[in-house]
């Protein structure tokens, strides 16, 4: 423009790298990426090993019987030996471009009755943490730990 007025804004360049920045959001998806990973190691955690009689072994001969056939047929031992195949399972995978962190389990049918909505009274007892317990005693944190980076995103842009 011939003769015309120019205004030169100071700063341009950075507030547009702090923009790209903002629209990236890489700090709340690793704070994603690292509630999955959160999540993950305590559901990976083993409780101690605890005694806990099965008492249908004793009031219910069907199921008595069922113990002894496969303890005669090495399905199981005792004392009970784990295996630490749950623990071994347990995955956090990032999904959605990292905007998600899926924490699964691909273990055998058994992790339902251990770590699920059909955890028995023993595991229950022994102490293991459930999927619905850890979502219960960590979201909140986890969910704290996220608005924490996306202020602190937000907070680094100018």
């Amino acid at each position: 423009m011939a003769g015309g007025t120019y205004i030169r804004i100071e700063g341009i360049e950075e507030l547009l790298a702090g923009l790209t920045r903002l629209e990236q959001m890489q700090r709340v998806k690793d704070e994603v990426q690292a509630s999955g990973i959160l999540l993950q190691s305590k559901l990976q955690n083993y409780p101690k090993k605890a005694n806990v009689g099965n008492p249908l072994i004793r009031s219910d001969d069907r199921v008595r019987r069922g113990f002894f056939w496969h303890l005669k047929h090495g399905d199981i031992s005792v004392p009970y030996n784990r295996s630490y195949t749950l623990q071994s399972k347990w995955t956090s995978q990032p999904r959605k471009g990292g905007w998600e962190a899926v924490v699964g389990n691909n273990a055998p049918e058994y992790k339902h009755l251990v770590q699920g909505s059909r955890q028995t009274f023993q595991h229950r007892t022994s102490g293991w943490l459930t999927v619905v317990g850890a979502v219960d005693t960590y979201g909140p944190q986890i969910q704290a730990r996220i608005r924490s980076a996306l202020e602190k995103e937000v907070a680094n842009v100018g």
